[in-house]
């Protein structure tokens, strides 16, 4: 990105997909997981700073509260789970995905979704890690916005995804923060 020019969604969505398409297959698995790890890391020492209190509450009407970040996280890891663990174990056609907003349960807690996540990128990691690196590449399935990918780019794409959602939180916090100065 040029210095003064905001880069456009358009222009954000084909370097990250660029990005994807590259780094997977140049990295190995033991790689991309590391960095899934290290993201995982990243966004919940962000979840942390968010007071219990303002959990559940978005900033404005419209945008996403903490919980629904979370909640969507745990979705998108539930999906990142099912579908690659699928095509590594059994060859499975995953379905497409439209990565979108929904609203978090107001019973679930965040040491629930947490412990979710947690069971689930373990059991992603466990597979991927024991997994033929060369195994499957041909299956592919879509995200609506980045288009189709592979096992690896879509392991790839939950270290960026996971990214995303840390600064997410990290929006949220300051602007929490901001609200509590006098």
């Amino acid at each position: 990105m040029t210095q003064g020019k905001q880069e456009t969604r358009e222009e954000e969505v084909a370097r990250v997909r660029s990005y994807l398409a590259s780094q997977a297959m140049r990295r190995t698995p033991e790689q991309l997981v590391e960095a899934l790890r290290e993201a995982h890391h990243q966004f919940l020492a962000v979840i942390a700073t968010i007071p219990d209190a303002a959990f559940h509450t978005p900033l404005k009407e419209g945008e996403w509260s903490a919980a629904d970040v979370l909640a969507h996280v745990r979705t998108i890891a539930a999906f990142d789970e099912q579908s690659i663990c699928g095509v590594i174990e059994r060859g499975e056609q995953p379905p497409n995905v439209d990565d979108v907003l929904e609203h978090a349960s107001t019973n679930a807690t965040r040491e629930q979704v947490l412990a979710d996540i947690k069971v689930l990128r373990e059991r992603l990691i466990a597979v991927v890690l024991q997994a033929d690196p060369q195994a499957h590449l041909d299956i592919v399935w879509g995200h609506n916005e980045f288009g189709k990918m592979n096992w690896r780019e879509w392991l790839l794409f939950a270290r960026v995804h996971t990214l995303d959602h840390a600064r997410q939180l990290q929006a949220i916090s300051a602007a929490l923060a901001q609200s509590q100065q006098p």
